[in-house]
């Protein structure tokens, strides 16, 4: 959703309203459409398509119409605590806007520089902001390391949602799954840096240890739901779907590190090969085979 279509803009202009008079935080608002806050901040400022999924949502929580939100024809949400209410939520939704900013640009920043090369000042600088801010969403650099991890494993998972809305089978998903996992873009490969360096971290300081396994816990879930899912539907019956779910994340991790690393004849399209066969005999995913 891009600022050169007057009709999309209206759209978040009128969406941010709705998220503006609504009597509770924009990060409970984004809960209860089920988006990701990383998510509806881009998409009120512009810089994500709204999917109708997501319209409808907002409407049903906003308590507006969705002729309201696409066209601007019918009842604007009312302010839930009058003007003054109003204001405070302002200056909530500018907030955790600005908070957006800054983590977009430290997680950007560590992917490329390196967790231990970043200063607060450099932060600052790239959101033409103070140091101080940056301080206030995030006091210390620890903070801030989890807090980019957090960041692209949304990114992760809002990707993938996003495949497997058009996905026609679980088979085909788990191919989505693998494109997903590979380094084809820039944005990919400081995805994949933030991963690896929190790794690095969690090593030497334990207290990164628990953010470390909640994200993992969540992408190893994944897979486990999809093999399961398989089994239902006939295929690797009788295997252990834990261990393959494991073996299989074990491998994409230690591939990726390859890629991103250049090490050896290690590459994207080599990666995909590997993984296509990863689940091989129990569930093909070669298609024709």
């Amino acid at each position: 959703m891009g600022p050169d279509s007057e009709g999309e803009d209206t759209l978040v202009e009128r969406a941010r309203h709705v998220v503006l008079s609504a009597p509770m935080s924009q990060r409970e608002f984004a809960d209860r459409v089920g988006m990701d806050p990383t998510a509806l901040s881009k998409a009120l400022r512009g810089n994500r398509r709204l999917r109708d999924v997501e319209v409808a949502a907002i409407a049903q929580v906003g308590r507006v119409s969705q002729r309201y939100l696409r066209t601007g024809v019918g009842r604007p949400p009312a302010p839930r605590n009058g003007a003054q209410g109003t204001r405070r939520r302002a200056d909530v939704v500018d907030a955790e806007l600005r908070r957006t900013q800054i983590l977009e640009a430290t997680a950007r920043l560590i992917a490329r520089r390196g967790f231990h090369k970043v200063r607060v000042a450099d932060i600052a600088e790239a959101c033409g902001t103070s140091t101080g801010t940056v301080h206030y969403h995030f006091p210390t650099k620890d903070d801030a390391l989890r807090a980019a991890l957090v960041f692209y494993a949304d990114r992760f998972h809002t990707r993938l949602e996003a495949e497997f809305e058009s996905a026609d089978s679980t088979v085909e998903k788990l191919r989505r799954l693998i494109e997903v996992q590979l380094t084809t873009t820039e944005e990919d490969a400081d995805e994949w840096s933030v991963w690896v360096q929190s790794w690095n971290e969690a090593i030497l300081d334990p207290s990164l240890r628990d953010g470390q396994r909640g994200v993992h816990a969540r992408w190893r879930g994944v897979v486990l739901d999809l093999v399961r899912t398989c089994q239902r539907e006939g295929m690797a019956e009788g295997v252990d779907a834990e261990a393959l779910a494991a073996r299989f994340t074990g491998l994409v991790d230690g591939l990726a590190i390859q890629v991103l690393a250049g090490t050896g004849d290690m590459d994207t399209a080599r990666m995909r090969e590997l993984l296509l066969d990863a689940f091989e005999p129990y569930i093909s995913l070669r298609k024709g085979s």
